[in-house]
């Protein structure tokens, strides 16, 4: 069952534009986290704590809701 995963070899070009698109796609979660922390912090100011979880409960559940549709279709 437990396999070892064969190591890949790249060209050092290839390398190197894997590694851009890493640093890339990194750089820009870290921007999307800091506006979801800023933006969390900025509602739960305006609504209230309960408010924010309530909307957050609901979100999940609507996510999990929509998978599960998806799953079934």
């Amino acid at each position: 069952m437990n396999r070892i995963a064969p190591k890949l070899r790249l060209i050092p070009q290839a390398a190197g534009e894997l590694q851009q698109q890493c640093t890339k796609v990194t750089t820009e979660l870290q921007a999307l986290v800091r506006f979801r922390k800023e933006f969390d912090r900025q509602l739960t100011a305006l609504t209230g704590n309960e408010a924010l979880r309530k909307l957050n409960k609901d979100t999940k559940n609507a996510l999990l809701l929509a998978d599960l549709v998806k799953e079934v279709a």
